[in-house]
């Protein structure tokens, strides 16, 4: 008679090398709530390998992560999945990490919760229009640049440098109009 595993509570773990750091983290929240993960998941396996991110010898390398970034996405992604641990990013720059890494890893919940969370923490219009181009956020571009149209300090260099030249002459142009 052999033992058979839990449904609810026997967790599969996986295995993160980002940077210099090892991440051992439950699986199921990758495999829920990413197309990504859940396809390099449900991979099917030869016999006799060594399954990649099943050891601290052999991870999932995620190259061009930082850790910074990913441990603010683990934040997120397990207080979604478990409640109050680990605590929520905090800040501006911390859900901005979440929205980066849940956007190239097609984690669309938890991409949805960083942009209510941003729009929440009151980030600002020059802000919007940056994240809006980079992570193709709809609805953000046109209501901050209205916003910085219509405000009455000019734009800054630092400003017109975030948001590029091309956005930045344009809402010059449009300003004078105003």
């Amino acid at each position: 008679n052999e033992a058979s595993r839990h449904s609810d509570f026997y967790i599969s773990t996986v295995i993160f090398l980002v940077e210099d750091s090892l991440f051992r983290v439950p699986r199921e929240p990758f495999q829920q709530e990413s197309d990504l993960f859940c396809d390099m998941f449900s991979l099917p396996q030869g016999d006799g390998i060594v399954v990649e991110g099943s050891s601290d010898e052999i991870p999932i390398q995620l190259h061009g992560t930082s850790k910074d970034d990913f441990e603010q996405l683990l934040k997120a992604l397990l207080h979604r999945k478990y409640g109050s641990q680990p605590d929520l990013p905090q800040n501006i720059e911390q859900w901005t990490s979440v929205l980066k890494l849940s956007t190239a890893w097609s984690f669309e919940k938890l991409r949805q919760a960083s942009i209510d969370a941003l729009i929440e923490s009151g980030i600002g219009a020059v802000d919007r229009v940056v994240l809006s181009q980079q992570y193709d956020i709809k609805g953000w571009l046109l209501p901050a640049l209205n916003e910085l149209a219509k405000r009455p300090e000019p734009i800054t260099l630092e400003e017109a440098n975030q948001m590029g030249v091309d956005i930045a002459l344009k809402l010059a142009s449009v300003r004078e109009r105003v």
